[in-house]
C-alpha cells in the first residue's frame, strides 16, 4: 500500500497571477491536504472517503481521481496490477486552496511510486496539469507545482523544469481562512478583463520580476512592499463575502500583506510575527468564518508531496 499526502497552496500568492503559488503547513501539526491510497486488488476499484467526499460526484467516473487513474493505466503504465485507489477528500471543493490540485497531484504522485514507473518531475508536472485543468479551465501550474515540490514556486511554461523555488523569510507566518463557502473557479475566472492596457502589462510584468528578484536575494521587507494584487483581486474581491472589511481591519493587526488566495473565496495574510497571526486568526475566527469554515496559521511547507505509507 502506498499513501500519499497533498498539500493545500496558495495560487497566485498575490503579485504573481497565475505564476506564483506556496504550499501551507499549519503550525499546528495538523496536515492541510488531501491523500491518496493505492494497493494491490483483484481488480480497479475506487473509493472517496474524508471530510468533503460528500461534495463530489456520487459516479466514480466523474470524479478527478478516478479519471487520473484510468488515464495512467491507459497511457503510463498498461502493465500496472489492478489496484484499488481511495481518495482522502480533506479539502472543501471551490475554496481557493487548491483542492483539485491536491487531489491530482496526490493520485498521481501515488501512482508513479505503486507502478515504479519513476516520472520525472517534468513529466508528472505536465500530467498533473493536464487533469486539473479539467477543472479549472486552463493549465495553470501555480497549485500544481507548490503543492507537488513545495515551498514557494515561480511556475510556468516558459520557465525550465516548469518551477523555480524562491525563498521566504522564515520568520514569516500566513494566515488562511476558508468562509465556509464555496467560489466557482470558472466564475472566479470569468469576472477578470479578457485584455490588458499595455501599462497594465507592463507593470504586472515589473512587479513579478522584481518582486522575485528581491526575494532571491533576501531582500524580504523590498519584497513586500511591493506585494499586491491589480489583476485579479479588484474584479474578484465583491465575489467574496466580507473580504473587503478584513482588508481594511487586519492591517490594523499586524498583517503586512491580505489578499485573495487562488480564485478565493479562502484569503491569506502575511504576517511578520506569531502575534500578529494570531490576532489575525483571532479577527477571521470572529468575523470572517461560518461554522463551516476554518482558519489556519501556516508556515510554507517546504516537504510538498510525500509518501506517508508504504506496507
Amino acid at each position: 500500500m502506498i499513501e500519499v499526502y497533498a498539500p493545500a497552496s496558495i495560487g497566485n500568492f498575490a503579485v504573481g497571477f497565475d505564476a506564483l503559488g506556496a504550499a501551507l503547513a499549519p503550525i499546528d501539526g495538523s496536515l492541510l491536504g488531501d491523500v491518496a491510497v493505492v494497493s494491490a486488488a483483484a481488480s480497479d476499484e475506487f473509493v472517496c472517503s474524508g471530510e468533503y467526499a460528500h461534495k463530489l460526484p456520487s459516479d466514480a467516473s466523474e470524479n478527478l481521481a478516478y479519471q487520473c487513474l484510468v488515464h495512467f493505466r491507459a497511457h503510463v503504465a498498461p502493465d500496472m496490477p489492478s489496484v484499488k485507489l481511495e481518495l482522502k477528500k480533506n479539502l472543501p471543493i471551490g475554496s481557493g486552496l487548491g483542492s483539485s490540485a491536491c487531489s491530482v497531484v496526490a493520485t498521481f504522485a501515488a501512482l508513479d511510486k505503486f507502478a515504479q514507473t519513476n516520472l520525472s518531475q517534468v513529466e508528472l508536472i505536465e500530467l498533473m496539469a493536464d487533469f486539473e485543468a479539467i477543472v479549472s479551465g486552463g493549465r495553470h501550474y501555480d497549485n500544481i507545482t507548490p503543492c507537488y515540490l513545495g515551498g514557494l514556486q515561480l511556475t510556468g511554461d516558459l520557465i525550465p523544469d516548469k518551477s523555480i523555488a524562491l525563498p521566504v523569510d522564515e520568520n514569516w507566518y500566513y494566515v488562511a481562512a476558508f468562509p465556509g463557502f464555496s467560489l466557482n473557479t470558472a466564475k472566479a475566472r470569468s469576472v477578470l478583463p479578457k485584455e490588458l492596457s499595455m501599462h497594465a502589462g507592463v507593470e504586472f510584468a515589473q512587479r513579478l520580476s522584481a518582486f522575485s528578484s528581491l526575494l532571491l536575494t533576501q531582500r524580504f521587507d523590498d519584497a513586500l512592499s511591493i506585494m499586491q494584487d491589480d489583476i485579479a483581486e479588484p474584479y474578484r474581491a465583491p465575489l467574496i463575502t466580507g473580504f473587503s472589511e478584513a482588508k481594511a481591519n487586519l492591517p490594523a493587526l499586524g498583517a503586512e500583506i491580505v489578499s485573495i488566495s487562488g480564485a478565493g473565496p479562502t484569503l491569506f495574510t502575511l504576517c511578520k510575527t506569531l502575534e500578529a497571526a494570531e490576532k489575525c486568526a483571532q479577527w477571521l475566527a470572529q468575523n470572517y468564518i461560518n461554522e463551516q469554515g476554518f482558519c489556519h496559521i501556516c508556515k510554507l511547507d517546504n516537504d510538498g508531496t510525500r509518501q506517508l505509507t508504504v506496507l
